[in-house]
This record gives C-alpha cells, sequence and structure tokens, in this order.
C-alpha cells in the first residue's frame, strides 16, 4: 500500500516512511482519534496508531491535582505559624508544614496550587475530635502506607502530628498578649463596649495592670457585679487620651469618643464578635513560644479548669465558639500537648446550643502545666497537681503504635529480647504482636534489637490518631490542593494528608499485537501505585464509549508479580496475583547498598560495607546472600562493635522485606517472549522506611535487560549477516515506569538513574523501549524529554510542567506549548501527541480503556 493511500485512512505514529511502506498498519497499536475541531463538541476524525514493532522513547506527561482535593476551608499551618484556609494559598508563598522522610514534621516548599469542583466529599471525624472534608481519592498516612480516604473505615487509625513546632517572630506586648487572652475568654468586645468579667481577684489586678500598661489614661470601672469595664476617663465634652507614637503612648487630648483598646481589637480583626464568632488572630499566631505560652496561660487561667477525675488529673477549655477551640487545640499540638475536643449541648436561657470542650489528661496535662500553666487563684492547684502527678501510674496504651507494624517488623530473636527486658517468660514477649505497642515499649524493643529505624517510627512526630466517623457529603463543592515536593504530603486540620491511563492504553495495545510480533516482544510494566492488575478485568464503566467507538470491554493476560515478602499481604487482600519475585543479592555493588541505606561512604557503616561486599564478591563470586554478609559483619575485626551492630541490623531488616535471595529471580522469567509482565512495588511505596527498594528493582532489572540485550542483540546480527532470521532467546523489550520522576529525578541522584540514561541514550539499538509517565515533568532528567521521540501529553495548566516540555519544542511548531494546551478541549481524554516522524502537533482524543481503571481507586499520589 503506498505510503500516501494509507495515511488517507489511518495515521501512524513513531513509524518511519520506508517502515510504513513496507508493512503498513502492522505492529501498531491504536491510541485514539485525531480531533478535527474543537469546540464544545468536538469532531473526531480518523484512527490513530503507533507503532509497537521497533524501540521507542515514550513519554507521557498528564495534569497534576486531580482527584486529591480537600475543602476550602481547611486550615494549613504555615511555618511563621499563621494558620490559613489552603482556598487562599493560591498566591501566597510561604512554607507549609510536612511529615519528612526521618517521620518529622518540618517546613517544606509548597510549589502548585490547584481548585476544581466535585461533588461529592468525605467527612472524617478522629478520637481526638479533630475533622476534616476531601475527596473520597485523598490519601491519609496509615501505618501500611498511604490509603485513599475511602478504604479507610471507622477504627482505622492515621497519622497526625503529635507536635508542630512552629513558632513565629510576631511581636506584641505583654500588656496586649493578656488582654487578648481575658477578652477572648471572658470578655464582651461588641457594641462599643469592652467588658471582662471574672472573680479571681489576682486575674482582675493582673488585668488592670495590663489596661494601664496598654494605655495609661485608660480606666476600669467595676459594678457590683464585677463586670469590669474599660473606659476613656472624660473631662468634659473631651475625651483624654495617649496618642501611639513610634509604637509607644504619649499623652494628648483629643476631642473624640474613641476607646483606644477598642481601636486596637478592630485593628486585629476581634472587634464586634459574638461568643460564638470569636477567634485568635493571626498576630497571635505567630508569636514566639514564650509569649505565647503567656497567651495560653491567661486564656486557660480566666475560663479553664483543673481537675482530679477517675484516678488522674484532667485540664479542660471551653467555648462555644468552633473556631476558637480548635485554634487552641492546634497551639496546644505546638508544645506536644495531645488533647481532645469533644462537643456537648448546652444551655442559656432556656435555649440549648452545641458548646465545645478541649480535655487534656495524664502525660499531656503534666507537659501543659509545665510549659504552660495557671495563674491566679487555679496556681494553688497546680501545685498540688505537679506533686501528686509524680505517684500517679499513667496508662501508655493511650499513646500507642497501630498493631499493623508488626506487619512489618519483627526483632531478630524475640526471646533475647524479652531476657533484656526481664521478662519472666522472654518467648511470651512474642505476644506482642496483637496487641499496638506503646511508644516507650516499641522503643526499648528496637533499642535492643539495635532497629534504628523503628526507633524512628517510635521517636516520631506522628500521634495515630483513630476515625470514629465517615460521613459522605453529597452536593456542588469546589476543592482544593497543593503540590509538595520535597515529602509529597502536608498538614492540614493538623491531620497528615497526600497519569496512568494513557500508559495502561499503551499495555492494552502490546497485548493485542499479532502473535508474529508480540513473540518476539516482552513487556515489563513498573507499577508504583499497585493499579496494573486490574488489566485483567473487563471495564465496567465505560461500556457506553467503547460500544461508541465500535469496541467491547474486555481483560488482557498479564503477569502479576510481587515480591517475595509482601505474597501474603497480596493474598489476605485477595487481589489476583501470579507469582513473586525477588533480586540477587550478589547482584548488588556497595555503591547500591549505600544508597539502599542511605549512608555515606565516609561513615564508620558505609567504610564497613565497602570492605565486606567487595571482599565476598572476591572469595564468593556470584552466589551469595544476606546470611553471608551478616556473617561477614560479624567476624570483622576492624570495626568496632556499635559499627558491626548498626550495620549487621540494617542487614536484618533488609532480610525481613523479602526482596533479596541468594539465587533471585531471572531476569527470563521476567522478560518472556509475547508475556506482559507487572511487577508490583506499590507496597515498597506504602512501608515505611523501605521506599529506596524500588529504585533498587527498577536499577538491577534495567540493568539486567540492558547488558543481556547487548549481548543478544550481537546474536542476532550474526544470524541476519548468514541469512537466518533475527532472532534470540531474549525478546525486544518495552519496559514502562509509572511516576518515572521518581526514578529519574531532575536535580538529585537516584540508584536507578543511571541505568535508565544508558535505556535513553543507546537503548534503542540494541531493542529496548522505554514509556516514562509521569505528573511532574519539571521535576523529571531533562534528558527524558530531550530524547524522547514520541511525547503524549494530556492538558497541563502548571507553568514549571509547561516550560519543562518546552525544551522539545521542535522547529516545525508554530507557537509556544502553554498556547496548545489553552486551546484544548478541558474534558477528560483529549492529549496533544508529538510525533518526531510526521513533524506534525496532533490533537487526538485516547481511546476508552478495555480493562478496569484501578487508577480511579487506588491511587496513592500526595503531591
Amino acid at each position: 500500500m503506498a505510503t500516501d493511500e494509507f495515511l488517507e485512512q489511518d495515521t501512524v505514529l513513531g513509524r518511519e516512511a520506508e517502515d510504513l511502506e513496507k508493512y503498513g498498519s502492522k505492529g501498531c497499536g491504536f491510541l485514539g482519534k485525531v480531533v478535527m475541531s474543537a469546540g464544545e463538541k468536538p469532531v473526531l476524525g480518523r484512527k490513530i496508531l503507533v507503532d509497537l514493532a521497533k524501540p521507542h522513547l515514550v513519554l507521557i506527561c498528564g495534569k497534576r491535582g486531580g482527584g486529591k482535593c480537600l475543602d476550602g476551608d481547611t486550615l494549613i499551618t504555615l511555618e511563621d505559624g499563621s494558620l490559613i484556609e489552603i482556598k487562599e494559598l493560591e498566591h501566597d508563598s510561604r512554607n507549609i508544614l510536612s511529615l519528612s522522610h526521618d517521620y518529622k514534621i518540618k517546613a517544606s516548599e509548597k510549589t502548585e496550587f490547584f481548585k476544581r469542583p466535585v461533588e461529592k466529599m468525605l467527612e472524617i471525624v478522629l478520637k481526638s475530635g479533630k475533622k476534616i472534608k476531601l475527596t473520597p481519592e485523598h490519601p491519609l498516612l496509615t501505618i501500611d502506607g498511604w490509603k485513599p480516604a475511602e478504604e479507610l473505615r471507622a477504627g482505622s487509625r492515621i497519622a497526625t502530628p503529635r507536635i508542630q513546632p512552629v513558632f513565629g517572630n510576631e511581636f506584641l506586648r505583654e500588656c496586649e498578649i493578656k488582654l487578648l487572652a481575658c477578652l477572648l475568654a471572658e470578655g464582651h468586645i461588641k457594641d462599643r463596649c469592652v467588658w471582662f468579667s471574672n472573680n479571681d481577684e489576682k486575674i482582675i489586678a493582673d488585668f488592670k495592670l495590663a489596661v494601664q500598661d496598654f494605655n495609661p489614661l485608660l480606666e476600669v470601672h467595676t459594678s457590683a457585679k464585677n463586670n469590669h469595664r474599660v473606659v476613656n476617663p472624660s473631662k468634659g465634652n473631651t475625651i483624654v487620651h495617649a496618642v501611639r507614637k513610634n509604637g509607644k503612648f504619649a499623652k494628648g487630648t483629643i476631642i473624640a469618643p474613641k476607646n483606644y483598646l477598642r481601636e486596637w481589637l478592630k485593628e486585629i480583626g476581634v472587634y464586634g464578635l459574638l461568643s460564638t464568632e470569636k477567634f485568635i488572630p493571626q498576630k497571635a499566631l505567630r508569636l514566639p513560644k514564650p509569649k505565647l505560652a503567656l497567651f495560653l496561660n491567661r486564656l486557660f487561667s480566666c475560663d479553664g479548669s483543673i481537675y482530679f477525675e477517675s484516678n488522674r488529673y484532667r485540664i479542660s477549655y471551653s467555648s462555644i465558639s468552633e473556631k476558637l477551640i480548635r485554634q487552641i487545640q492546634h497551639l496546644l499540638s505546638r508544645f506536644e500537648i495531645i488533647s481532645k475536643l469533644r462537643e456537648k449541648e448546652s444551655k442559656c436561657n432556656g435555649k440549648e446550643f452545641p458548646c465545645f470542650e478541649i480535655v487534656i489528661e495524664g502525660k499531656n496535662a503534666e507537659t501543659f502545666l509545665k510549659e504552660i500553666g495557671f495563674f491566679g487563684i487555679k496556681e494553688e492547684k497546680q501545685k498540688k497537681a505537679l506533686l501528686e502527678m509524680q505517684s500517679i501510674k499513667r496508662n501508655p496504651n493511650n499513646d500507642t503504635i497501630p498493631k499493623e507494624i508488626w506487619n512489618n517488623y519483627r526483632p531478630k530473636s524475640w526471646v533475647e529480647v524479652g531476657k533484656q527486658m526481664n521478662y519472666a517468660i522472654p518467648k511470651s514477649l512474642c505476644e506482642s504482636v496483637h496487641y499496638a505497642p506503646s511508644r516507650q515499649k516499641l522503643l526499648h524493643i528496637a533499642w535492643l534489637d539495635y532497629n534504628m529505624l523503628i526507633e524512628q517510627m517510635a521517636n516520631s512526630d506522628i500521634f495515630w490518631d483513630e476515625i470514629r466517623e465517615l460521613k459522605e457529603l453529597n452536593g456542588n463543592f469546589e476543592v482544593f490542593d497543593i503540590s509538595v515536593p520535597e515529602n509529597h504530603n502536608f498538614v492540614a486540620n493538623d491531620i497528615i494528608v497526600h497519569n496512568s491511563y494513557s500508559m495502561a492504553i499503551m499495555i492494552e495495545e502490546l497485548s493485542k499485537l499479532a502473535p508474529s510480533i508480540k513473540s518476539r516482544i516482552a513487556v515489563i510494566a513498573i507499577d508504583t501505585v499497585g493499579i496494573f492488575w486490574t488489566l485483567k478485568v473487563p471495564t465496567k464503566s465505560e461500556k457506553q464509549d467503547l460500544f461508541d467507538w465500535g469496541l467491547e470491554p474486555q481483560g488482557i493476560d498479564v503477569k502479576v508479580l510481587v515480591p517475595k515478602g509482601r505474597l501474603q499481604f497480596y493474598k489476605d487482600k485477595q487481589i489476583p496475583i501470579d507469582g513473586a519475585f525477588t533480586l540477587k543479592v550478589s547482584e548488588l555493588d556497595f555503591t547500591e547498598w549505600l544508597s539502599l541505606f542511605k549512608i555515606s561512604w565516609k561513615d564508620t557503616e558505609g567504610v564497613l560495607l565497602t570492605r565486606i561486599i567487595e571482599s565476598l564478591k572476591e572469595s564468593k563470586g556470584t552466589y551469595y546472600g544476606l546470611e553471608d554478609i551478616v556473617s561477614s559483619i560479624e567476624a570483622d575485626q576492624e570495626s568496632d562493635k556499635n559499627t558491626r551492630d548498626a550495620l549487621k541490623n540494617r542487614f536484618k531488616a533488609a532480610q525481613s522485606w523479602g526482596l533479596f535471595e541468594k539465587e533471585g529471580t531471572k531476569i527470563r522469567d521476567l522478560a518472556k517472549p509475547g508475556a506482559i509482565t507487572i511487577i508490583d512495588v506499590s507496597s515498597y511505596r506504602q512501608s515505611i522506611g523501605m521506599e529506596g527498594t524500588r529504585d533498587i528493582i527498577v536499577g538491577l532489572v534495567g540493568r539486567k535487560l540492558f547488558e543481556e540485550r547487548m549481548l543478544f542483540r550481537k546474536e542476532e546480527e550474526v544470524k541476519l549477516m548468514k541469512g537466518l532470521k533475527r532472532e534470540s532467546e531474549l525478546p525486544l523489550v518495552w519496559m514502562l515506569i509509572d511516576e518515572a520522576h521518581m526514578f529519574m529525578p531532575r536535580d538529585e541522584d537516584s540508584i536507578a538513574l543511571n541505568t535508565l540514561l544508558e535505556w535513553i541514550r543507546v537503548g534503542r539499538q540494541p531493542g529496548l523501549s522505554l514509556v516514562l509517565a509521569t505528573q511532574r515533568p519539571n521535576k523529571l532528567h531533562p534528558d527524558a524529554i530531550s530524547q524522547c521521540d514520541l511525547f503524549i501529553s494530556h492538558r497541563m495548566t502548571s507553568q514549571p510542567d509547561i516550560a519543562a516540555v518546552s525544551e522539545l519544542r521542535p522547529a516545525y511548531l508554530h507557537q509556544e506549548f502553554d498556547k496548545y494546551y489553552q486551546e484544548m478541549p478541558r474534558n477528560k481524554g483529549y492529549a496533544l501527541v508529538l510525533d518526531d516522524n510526521t513533524e506534525k502537533l496532533w490533537l487526538i482524543k485516547i481511546r476508552p480503556r478495555y480493562t478496569w481503571d484501578g487508577g480511579t481507586t487506588a491511587t496513592a499520589f500526595t503531591d
């Protein structure tokens, strides 16, 4: 068929004219249809096919922020102490708080802002009283990793900050802090009045002194009912008060009925509020630690309580302003004080109305008394409580790690640890796996087991709160999300919260190739999110779309492999898998072990590790396991015991991952002719402390495939020279990688980076194709962008992402990429395809999937 005649029917992308003339559409996959006109109802034209018979570097980009969003009123903690609603963050460049890789709450950069309409949300209420409204897909952190909110149930435990160590540098005088606290607690600051009501003589005296310090010409008039009104002194028809200059007050006489305390309260935004409307202004939220402690001290001293109940001291504070009480709960967390918020009904003048109470007890009550404390008559109760607290035995089970921690960690010897913990029957310590361990107990076990990772978990900034209630909300909502590049999560309402479609289309089309071509190709997909096992299942949601395209739902034959150590996890979840894989220990060199464990070659552990691995490679060659490494560490005479124990425990932890074996899975078992193999690494993405294992898997598998294909490519050429068919035992390979920016980062190193760069630069010659999918092209290594010969992009709005892909712009494009994105239909499924062979940019509609789209329900992305 002539090329021109063929193109009148279908368009083939990624195929040279010579091959197009010779093979036509043979060995192609159906990607979608070209958009002839892009109005409200785009008109579709001829089919767009993509060449799958020859090696390619394909880059697939998608818009970020889709699906995972929060209610606009959600409060975000900023580094300077401010609490800002997420909907107000679009043009705010200040850092937010997030959970870092060492499980500490730290300041992090916010780079992107997203908003969109939705019709369904979930409201989650925690045992601590915290609340959050979010889309069902939005992930929350559990001990088993990030899980979509819709997969959680009442009783599930999620990560919240136990401490938010942020304090600002805002300046307020002590008198201003005291007056603000007193008036928010027991003040009437409305109807041109400033009243304060309290019976504690010491607090009243302190209030009056604060008024004088604020403005020496203000007066406090006390009524018979012990109400204290702040007024200006009167002299005839003039109002005498001080004039503020350069932050100080000087005496002066102004004929104007102004109360400067009232004016200051207006200035900071708290005057004229009903009791239900009271809140803590941003100036107070941004105070340094000592002044914030003073503010809370006076607030609780005025209207808080301290009492003994159920064999423990409790501290409480009540208000009919929900906003105020949630701000107080947040401020307490800055001092590592965990509190519980409960809602109850109160009566006033015969009417019922909601009242909100914060309760602090146990160790947290002691921390409150030491860090914040009381003033006035409650000081006597405080002294008594601090004395008696020393003899009160506390229940550590109020602050535990979820018992699912034992799914990821067991000490190497329960008996040995039990002995050191003085158990009468040391073996009985193993019964701990049936219970949620306290932080102290887990820390003790980890310390005796020399497990630094579990020590980090026990000492983390996480409080594992429990979901009390989940409620579905239906309506029209506008929701928001932000991108946090470093940690991919952020703190929202004091809770820690976190585009595979086109790639799945490529896999479906590879599965449908003619047997004569399919038998010469092996497909390996690296699944970082755990969604491609659904390729086995026909779609139900897109039946009508498929019918409109003349297609039918169908599952495809894929082989899903999971790490051997995670096999039981998948079986328990009843996820259909086909087997397990492991990596051969001897194939990792010392640099990869250093990267995996995140230690430097300069460290004492790094020096020891390097020496051990090099020695084993010399003595045992390519056949040794983790037990050989551990034995060599124990036998080493050049290092000290602490270094040996620390490194040994790292390898003991690696043994528990179930990823490394002496034999390992052979590369031929992963790259079988005509087979599609899904390597599911999502369980390591979700397992705390094991994030580097994904890089090792991609790096080793990629390296072995590259090395062996280079060898077999030579064999194929020799056969071709002899007039034989170009065949070999190892077929051509297509490797597809989701979240490619994680393995090929732009500005940092990774274990897999060098291997993937080899694929990009010279992989096509030996028959290696690479499909890289990412929602963050601005974080992807520039070589992955500049070297691709087929670029598929869904609509993007992030300027850094658009700028990154603009590096691709060839001379034949007539305008900038952002103009093309602006012209794209906003509906789902449209994409730009840039093809070097046709030297055109195509606007197409991606065809609907045959298979079930697991990405809509199982995604675990936080940015």
